[in-house]
């Protein structure tokens, strides 16, 4: 029988200050991330001692409460016991925080529904890198480009996911987003950008990029179709406003986007690449090290999404990251501390909470528990993976490690880890866990420490 939790999900309404004290509520994979009038009416401190929440957080203009793997059950549960409406989104103008908070908010928000397709796209594309490589499948076979091809589509046509999730966040009309994107995708773009004749748009020279892949043009080009989108909504009679906004929105945003988004974009998002790459040859020990370590500090606030535009610019840029080589130890190291804790703590409260959170971290590629819950609550734990996570940043880093695609990193990824970057990323994410372990286990935690963090 399932568990009940709108039990939780009425405390959780009534320590955040109350339903009037909501403006919205919205959920990623684990945190109920919530719009509040008032933050100093929440009662955090009661929050953190509640059963089945395991942090309290306060970034990007948000106020976070982490749920782990339960959360989606907490927040179906929400409107059974208030009047508060799941999804809400507030305008920009009224997102508390600064602006770099204000663009990691955007940038998640952007990007966090279309994760699970990545995720899967990203592994099947692992996996099928990694059978051509231990030579089981031939690349010239139609099976080989067939699966490739599953794995590769959700990356390929990139630009439409975005536009929608981009509308969402920009509140313009999603459809004429994606008609936008669909232009971009357009085989006769691919095929003007390939050959060797100058192309013009009514005599004025286009410099087209390569579209399809991209992150950065889509998510610019969107944005102008709100500006646009909601100009002409002002001045349009309500009879024609069917037919006028979309078409001249359609059109002004894709012009706008060949002869001015894309072209900028693109040199910004090789600026970028060029000097992450510079930094990493120049540097390679240092500058992985440094990442690898930083990145579960930005887990905590959200602020590796950041990171993803660069990302994905890179896949589409270079044909490869740099990047995700290098933090792929996070999820391992963290599910090693946790486990490290569960063995050496005598309390069955932790041995639970541990438990649970080091098997998400390790066999789903979920970190939050874990780190909320345990690593991160004991101070000394974390301190240690992070270390260890910057030894495997340098390591990777040394290596010189690519990474093609996006995926989950989990014990059950492991084969696709070695077959698409290398075993030696392998090796790195392997010291990165036995470090964190062992030396949290020899002296990162004892039960000392949990009658402290609970005074």
């Amino acid at each position: 029988m399932a568990k009940d939790y709108t039990q939780l999900a009425r405390t959780i309404i009534e320590l955040v200050g109350g339903e009037e004290n909501v403006t919205s509520v919205s959920h990623c994979i684990t945190r109920l991330r919530f719009k509040l009038k008032d933050e100093d009416k929440a009662q955090t401190e009661k929050l953190n001692q509640t059963e089945g929440v395991i942090s309290v957080i306060k970034s990007a203009g948000q106020y976070q409460v982490v749920i782990g793997n339960h959360v989606t059950d907490v927040y179906d549960a929400i409107p059974k016991v208030s009047n508060i409406e799941l999804g809400g989104e507030v305008d920009a103008d009224e997102q508390g925080g600064n602006l770099f908070n204000r663009a990691i908010n955007l940038i998640s928000g952007i990007f966090m529904p279309m994760l699970p397709a990545m995720s899967a796209a990203g592994l099947l594309k692992a996996f099928v890198i990694m059978f051509n490589t231990f030579g089981v499948l031939d690349a010239a076979s139609t099976t080989y480009q067939l699966l490739y091809a599953m794995g590769d589509a959700v990356f390929y046509f990139m630009p439409i996911f975005l536009a929608r999730t981009a509308a969402q966040k920009f509140k313009c009309n999603d459809w004429t987003a994606m008609a936008i994107a669909a232009f971009l995708c357009y085989p006769t773009l691919t095929t003007l950008f390939n050959g060797t004749d100058p192309v013009d748009l009514f005599g004025l020279p286009v410099t087209l990029i390569s579209y399809t892949s991209s992150v950065l043009p889509i998510i610019v080009a969107v944005w102008v179709q709100s500006w646009v989108e909601r100009a002409l909504n002002k001045v349009t009679p309500d009879m024609l406003k069917g037919l006028i906004v979309p078409l001249f929105t359609v059109f002004v945003a894709c012009v706008a986007t060949i002869f001015v988004v894309g072209p900028v974009t693109d040199i910004i998002g090789k600026l970028i690449a060029n000097a992450l790459i510079s930094l990493l040859n120049t540097v390679p020990l240092v500058a992985g090290f440094l990442i690898g370590a930083l990145w579960p500090c930005l887990i905590i606030f959200g602020m590796h999404w950041a990171f993803i535009p660069v990302i994905m610019s890179n896949i589409g840029t270079l044909g490869y990251d740099v990047i995700l080589p290098i933090t792929v130890g996070t999820n391992f190291a963290v599910g090693a501390a946790a486990l490290a804790v569960f063995l050496k703590t005598k309390d069955t409260g932790l041995k639970e909470i541990a438990a649970a959170s080091s098997v998400s971290a390790l066999l789903a590629g979920i970190t939050e528990p874990a780190i909320y819950g345990v690593v991160l609550k004991y101070k000394r734990p974390f301190v240690i993976m992070a270390l260890s996570c910057g030894v495997c940043g340098a390591i990777a880093a040394t290596g010189g490690l690519h990474q093609a695609a996006l995926m989950t990193t989990c014990v059950l990824t492991i084969p696709a880890i070695g077959g698409m970057v290398g075993w030696l990323d392998v090796i790195a994410l392997a010291v990165a866990a036995a470090i964190t372990f062992v030396a949290t286990l020899a002296f990162g935690y004892s039960d000392k420490m949990l009658l402290e963090a609970d005074k």
